[in-house]
């Protein structure tokens, strides 16, 4: 995918390492069977306290896999995130990190983001100055559910981690870490063939830096892996059950 402006030559879009690990956790013992891939990255700083996002997606084909049964009971059952952390549980932090992991816990677990939308609490721990300049790209920050799905009991597993680092510009920051796993309710649970149909991977890092006025986000990136096509366009969660698989590649 080209963007004007050769954004795809960015540093952090060409983190093969970086992409190569993620897809490892989700295809450790799926390999060679069709995914999708969503990055978002926001590097772009704004008065030294906000950023900006860009979006880009990729789809890439492969055999089709034959229906196998899957325990929606136990939606992880058999697969890497069945060791993860239930929800909130898997963000731990130092107490002088405590607005990092609230900021994690507000951003991508709770409720009131992930169902009713509401990114309030989320911004509510940025500067009041920041969070115009950072809502029009709410995508690379927060996960909202695409409206009319939901996630089946106990559908997400976490693990990850906060911790002091130093940032590509040499500037200490407390950056967060994290691989989240979402399993989604299908509709038609006889359509689901495993585990990439209905459960999405995500994994967030960013930056922050706790200033008087807050957090300060530095950076934020984000990859999808076996979302809907749908999530690349419109920035909200859904899982391949809800939409077409193939995207198609923007040139």
């Amino acid at each position: 995918m080209s963007l004007h402006g050769g954004i795809e030559d960015h540093p952090d879009l060409n983190d093969a390492d970086w992409g190569r690990r993620v897809e490892r956790e989700f295809n450790r013992e799926r390999r060679g069977k069709r995914g999708m891939v969503i990055g978002f990255v926001a590097a772009l700083a704004v008065t030294g306290l906000v950023a900006g996002g860009l979006l880009l997606g990729g789809v890439a084909e492969g055999p089709a896999h034959p229906a196998s049964a899957v325990d929606f009971d136990r939606p992880f059952a058999g697969t890497e995130f069945e060791t993860w952390a239930d929800g909130e549980k898997g963000v731990v932090a130092a107490p002088e990190h405590d607005q990092v992991r609230k900021a994690v816990v507000a951003a991508r677990l709770d409720p009131a983001v992930l169902v009713g939308h509401d990114p309030s609490a989320f911004l509510s721990l940025v500067p009041a100055e920041a969070r115009e300049a950072w809502t029009p790209i709410l995508p690379t920050l927060v996960t909202r559910l695409k409206q009319g799905t939901t996630l089946l009991p106990g559908g997400i597993k976490v693990k990850g981690t906060i911790a002091p680092a130093v940032d590509d510009e040499g500037v200490d920051v407390v950056r967060s870490d994290y691989l989240i796993a979402y399993a989604f309710a299908p509709a038609d649970r006889a359509a689901v063939g495993g585990p990439e149909d209905f459960v999405v991977l995500l994994h967030a890092i960013a930056d922050y830096r706790l200033i008087p006025q807050g957090l300060q986000i530095r950076t934020t990136k984000i990859r999808i892996d076996h979302a809907a096509c749908s999530t690349k366009t419109d920035g909200y969660l859904a899982p391949r059950f809800a939409g077409p698989s193939t995207c198609g590649v923007s040139a």
